[in-house]
């Protein structure tokens, strides 16, 4: 086994689990009432988005996949911001 063969077999694995746990989360996001527990999924479900983007990166091979993953973790900052406002209501 190649390298190269061992990196897409783990791969493959890596997304499957991804994958599932994005279904996972957005099955539980259609069926909450809550809306705090909505701000969560949604921030889970960017970071799930992200991995799956990462994924594609490393069978992509441009540099330019990997800029976008970077800056989708800056910008995941903002979305926990995003939540932490929904849950004190705008005050601060």
């Amino acid at each position: 086994m190649t390298p190269q063969e061992f990196l897409n077999i783990i791969m493959v694995i890596v997304t499957v689990i991804v994958v599932a746990a994005l279904l996972m989360v957005l099955w539980r996001a259609v069926t909450t009432h809550n809306d705090a527990r909505r701000a969560v999924l949604s921030d889970a479900i960017f970071l799930c988005m992200a991995a799956l983007f990462m994924c594609y990166g490393i069978y992509d091979r441009s540099a330019v996949t990997f800029e976008v993953a970077v800056y989708a973790g800056f910008f995941g900052a903002l979305s926990t911001a995003a939540y932490a406002r929904i849950i004190s209501r705008g005050r601060r």
